[in-house]
């Protein structure tokens, strides 16, 4: 998966804007409130049609225009096609080579994994935002998953309003949330396993100081016995649900740990160590990714290098330029001489981008 061309038009605080990023790292250097972040987020937008900063996308429009434009020239298992995003004040429009595309394919065009600063602290924060770093990892190799969790949070919303309403009657909406509960499980925990496989690998074998793995709060087992458990709890915690008003089973109460050296990274990692550990998280993502889809996803670094040591960052872009495709890294001040002909750089400054040779 290969972007080739970006346009973009009244983008954020980026006016015009036209480039070619390179084929493997892409630096986006500039001081901060530059508009470094705007261009990774344009890219991610396109992919996943939303920002990972804002839940209102009119925020995209510059002021006092009426419209942003985003346009992406992308190859993608060889085959070429052009996306154009358009963000008006309460709508958006989407299309491929100039048609409307469906709902359910569209994602399958193109594939952004990213890492921006505020997931460092997903580690160490409630359980629900790690939840959320692993379930959007699984909906890039399984692209129904969304559907299955989509399905359970409906249930999970009648089920807590019939529990609320004082759980008269049958309550029918169990049985749903225990088959889908069992399937999102079931995928968390071979999602695990193979990522905690590929963080075993030579891929991470230079790092010998720390060692990361992640940690599911139930054991891998068959999704018959995740089902019979889930069973279980329900029986066990009825009277005390009915006496609360919600569903208190479920892998929306489950937790994913991400461990350094065997030991929780929420008790005992520093910032670094934690950034490290988030950014070998999706390095071996990726690694998945290429496992099942036999290409790899566009990847995202968002103010990658702060916090980190000189040490570090070198090993972190040697391992990408050893186990990934095209990236883009947003920074104030890395520049590495290193493996000059595989980066390619863009200064951004004051919304205007350009190529720095």
């Amino acid at each position: 998966m290969l972007i080739k061309r970006i346009v973009l038009k009244n983008f954020r605080n980026i006016s015009a804007a036209e480039l070619q990023p390179g084929g493997q790292i892409n630096f986006v250097l500039g001081d901060n409130a530059q508009g470094k972040t705007n261009l990774v987020e344009a890219i991610y937008a396109t992919a996943l049609l939303k920002s990972f900063r804002t839940r209102d996308s009119s925020e995209f429009i510059q002021d006092g225009k009426e419209q942003a434009e985003i346009e992406i020239e992308l190859l993608n298992q060889k085959v070429s096609n052009r996306l154009k995003l358009i963000f008006k004040k309460k709508s958006k429009q989407l299309t491929i080579n100039g048609k409307k595309p469906t709902a359910d394919n569209y994602y399958q065009y193109i594939n952004v994994i990213i890492f921006h600063p505020d997931e460092v602290n997903y580690i160490s924060s409630y359980p629900a935002f790690r939840r959320n770093l692993l379930d959007r990892s699984i909906f890039y190799t399984d692209f129904s998953y969304i559907e299955t969790y989509r399905n359970y949070t409906r249930c999970l919303k009648q089920r807590n309003a019939f529990l609320k309403g004082g759980s008269q009657g049958l309550d029918c909406w169990q049985e749903q949330l225990l088959d889908y509960g069992a399937t999102i499980i079931t995928q968390r925990l071979k999602y695990i396993d193979r990522i905690n496989e590929i963080l075993k690998t030579g891929a991470f074998e230079k790092n010998r100081r720390e060692r990361y793995s992640l940690h599911y709060s139930r054991e891998s087992c068959e999704q018959a016995a995740i089902r019979a458990a889930l069973v279980a709890e329900f029986e066990k915690k009825k009277a005390r649900e009915e006496l609360l008003g919600y569903t208190l089973v479920g892998p929306h109460k489950d937790d994913v740990l991400f461990n350094i050296n065997g030991k929780p990274a929420i008790r005992y990692a520093s910032q670094g160590q934690k950034r490290s550990l988030v950014i070998s998280y999706k390095t071996a993502q990726i690694l998945d990714y290429q496992q099942v889809h036999g290409d790899y996803p566009i990847l995202i670094l968002d103010d990658m290098t702060s916090e980190l040591d000189m040490g570090r960052k070198n090993l972190l872009l040697e391992n990408l330029l050893e186990n990934s495709g095209q990236v883009f890294i947003t920074s104030t001040d890395f520049q590495p001489i290193e493996h000059s002909e595989q980066l390619k750089r863009f200064r951004v400054q004051q919304g205007e981008i350009s190529l720095v040779n």
